[in-house]
């Protein structure tokens, strides 16, 4: 199968797995508020980030494997993959021990950050079952991470998307004929373990030459956990960005209002991951590509394409979402649990960063640079939990997002220096990039402050229709203003050929 087929069969699995996910995810969310509540939902969310911070005894094994892996996986090297799987799977046996050892041990300690709700023992049940749920990660799932380097990432969406299917419909049946938490979150564990057993047997079948019997080569190992000492700081920081909100809203405001704040969360994940099915193919290819051309301005080219790409997908995915994710939660759930519009505006402007500087990222981790991100991390893990902490005493919710923006502008600069430095040896790109990347904040604003206007003219007696307008009127306006906005950029001049094309070798004619 070429690349361009292999990317496009896996972001169309990822964008169908989705929706799926989206469509019930909302409906089961729904019935959660009415059957169970939104106290449990909150406390459901919180036990979320505790379990990721257990989870810290993962410091980046799928980050070094992966990397590891491009090169045998290039020359069909066989022997070395067999060796670097082995390996990775007595790691990550290791790494699930320790997991359940610290989710006992956790224990003890949950009602800390438990806020203006009475801790039952019941809670201590529940919480073991979604530790289970994510234990079964480390002994089955470990070999996504080849199936991800191997640019066959589709295989694994497929499975999540039959998997989400049947389970999201069970969960929304255990709702309402049993209104159980209990059984709700077994349902998850049921989910992690059937698909990622599968996934587990279905290597085998791909990947012949895996051999369990093969003894662990021990020197890998070594090598592997080196790597990690400069990875681990990056995966600490992916933690204080990604899951300590709801533990410091928790613990500092309300556990309850982790449960609205996570109504809009659930819209903006959904959001993020649909940009992770569309663009997370490239991220191996990438990887692939800078094994096989060395020469940095080609590698600086594709780099200018690839965040194009992603401002695009930015645009399309978070323009309508900030316009129209309040009259969302008001047709969803009710007016009750709509919040103050500054939330949204802060979570938007986090998922626009990350959205964007992620090619960043994905080059770093493509180029073996993680002995300098490391200390990018660390700067931005302090800047991070300290200003949210602050933020919070002094303007609740809203610092604690604060906080996370910040810190996402550092990293956003760092890393944009490692890279041009690194990778590009280019003062002259560096200044350019970020010529760029204001530029497309300006036509980003531009965007929202624009179908803003527009869509507040537009009303009708129905809500869901004024839903479905905003959300078109916001494309339409979108679309146009970027075609207008980038038309002079070389990016977008070979974005526009690109597509012509496509669509002209589709219809068999020559350009």
């Amino acid at each position: 199968m070429s690349d361009k087929k292999t990317i496009a069969k896996t972001g169309l699995i990822g964008i169908l797995n989705q929706l799926i996910f989206a469509v019930l995810g909302f409906i089961s969310r729904k019935l959660f508020l009415i059957y169970i509540g939104v106290d449990i939902l909150g406390l459901s969310t919180t036990y979320v980030s505790v379990l990721s911070t257990l989870a810290l005894a993962d410091l980046g094994f799928d980050i070094a494997v992966t990397y590891a892996l491009y090169k045998p996986l290039n020359e069909g090297n066989s022997t070395k993959i067999n060796a670097i799987m082995k390996a990775l799977k007595s790691i990550y046996n290791t790494i699930g021990y320790i997991f359940i050892a610290l989710s006992f041990v956790a224990i003890p300690f949950l009602h800390l950050i438990v806020k203006d709700m009475e801790f039952k023992n019941i809670y201590i049940i529940y919480f073991l079952v979604q530790a289970l749920a994510s234990a079964s990660t480390y002994f089955f799932a470990y070999r996504r991470t080849l199936l991800y380097a191997d640019r066959k990432e589709y295989i694994t969406k497929t499975v999540d998307t039959v998997g989400n299917f049947v389970f999201s419909t069970l969960k929304i049946l255990v709702l309402i004929f049993t209104k159980s938490y209990l059984l709700y979150v077994t349902c998850a564990v049921l989910q992690a373990f059937a698909t990622n057993i599968y996934i587990y047997f279905k290597c085998y079948k791909i990947y012949p030459y895996l051999d369990n019997k093969q003894p662990t080569d021990k020197a890998l190992v070594k090598d592997l956990i080196n790597s990690i000492k400069d990875i681990a700081l990056g995966k600490i920081s992916g933690y204080v960005y990604g899951c300590t909100d709801s533990l410091l809203i928790s613990s500092m405001i309300s556990t309850v209002v982790v449960g609205f704040y996570g109504n809009y969360l659930t819209v903006t994940t959904i959001i993020k991951q649909l940009s992770v099915n569309i663009l997370g193919p490239l991220a191996p290819f990438i990887g692939n590509h800078m094994v096989e051309d060395k020469n940095p301005v080609h590698q600086e080219k594709s780099f200018g394409m690839y965040t194009y790409f992603r401002f695009i997908v930015a645009v399309v995915l978070l323009v309508p979402t900030l316009v129209c994710i309040d009259l969302f939660i008001e047709i969803w759930l009710g007016t009750d649990y709509v919040m103050s519009p500054v939330i949204m505006l802060l979570v938007c402007a986090d998922l626009y960063i990350s959205f964007v500087h992620s090619s960043l990222c994905d080059y770093e981790n493509a180029a073996g640079l993680f002995k300098y991100e490391k200390y990018i991390s660390l700067v931005g893990a302090v800047v991070n939990l300290s200003s949210s902490i602050i933020l919070a005493k002094i303007i609740g919710l809203p610092g604690v997002l604060t906080g996370t923006v910040i810190a996402q502008t550092i990293y956003w600069t760092l890393r944009s220096i490692l890279v041009y430095n690194k990778c590009f040896h280019s003062k002259k790109l560096f200044v350019k990039y970020w010529g760029r990347m204001l530029y497309y904040v300006l036509i980003f604003v531009g965007c929202v402050v624009l179908c803003s206007f527009v869509c507040g003219l537009i009303v009708t007696p129905w809500k869901i229709l004024t839903f479905v307008v905003w959300g078109c009127v916001c494309e339409v306006i979108s679309v146009a203003v970027v075609a207008v906005a980038l038309l002079p950029t070389k990016e977008h001049i070979d974005g526009i050929t690109w597509i012509r094309k496509a669509i002209l070798s589709k219809l068999g004619k020559t350009v």
